[in-house]
């Protein structure tokens, strides 16, 4: 794939189930222009790549520098990779709300394609920054909600959880969601000497596992949790 394909490709992906037309009026976009790029009768130069970033209020380098595409160990094969689509106003970014009940209990079998889209959440993009999150893509993030009282105390259960699925490794003390033998689980991972693992319910009722490096094998980083959005009747 050519740079201009990948660029291409990288508008479609930000459009997501927009029509041209819809997502050319959210954007001021000359829907001619645009209906010629997407069926490959004009070239996306740098230029106008970067012209269109600036006009979409995109992160610089999203169009002009797209990436080559992830080698096939970026993530286990049950996961779907889901773009978040660009809201019709450009300050606003919608973030897929992906069906899939992560355990916070004692672990819940997740389907072989255990990820699908049920809904989107739309975040006003300067809210993102006001909470100094910290993230790989913001097309990596994507809501889920959690199952399970294990984590009580962090978070409850139903509680809605923004997650980035670009993370697929423990470089860091925090929540992540990950796959065990088939398993879901979302828990606090602590790094241990020798390589292993500590999986920690914050609900004390629960004790924590140590994670051998046998079973470290075995388990798969689907996620790295952000931020809960805890809903408290008043």
């Amino acid at each position: 794939m050519d740079i201009n394909e990948r660029r291409i490709a990288s508008l479609r992906t930000i459009m997501g189930n927009l029509s041209q037309k819809e997502f050319a009026e959210a954007h001021d976009l000359d829907a001619s222009y645009l209906s010629q790029l997407l069926n490959g009768h004009r070239k996306l130069g740098e230029k106008a790549a970067l012209n269109l970033e600036l006009k979409i209020g995109l992160v610089a380098g999203t169009l002009t520098s797209p990436p080559m595409e992830e080698p096939s160990i970026a993530a286990p094969t049950n996961v779907v990779r889901l773009p978040t689509r660009a809201a019709k106003d450009k300050n606003y970014v919608l973030i897929p709300h992906l069906d899939v009940a992560a355990s916070m209990g004692h672990g819940k079998a997740a389907p072989e394609m255990h990820i699908e889209v049920i809904r989107d959440m739309t975040v006003h993009l300067d809210w993102l920054r006001m909470q100094g999150l910290s993230f790989s893509n913001i097309d990596n993030l994507a809501i889920i909600t959690g199952d399970g009282d294990s984590m009580s105390g962090t978070f409850a259960d139903g509680d809605a959880l923004l997650v980035d699925r670009g993370i697929t490794e423990v470089k860091t003390d925090a929540i992540y969601v990950f796959t065990l033998d088939g398993d879901l689980y979302i828990k606090r991972l602590q790094r241990l000497t020798g390589g292993q693992l500590r999986m920690i319910s914050d609900n004390p009722v629960y004790p924590p596992i140590t994670i051998d490096e046998s079973m470290i094998e075995r388990m798969h980083i689907q996620a790295r949790v952000l931020l809960a959005w805890n809903a408290k009747k008043l």
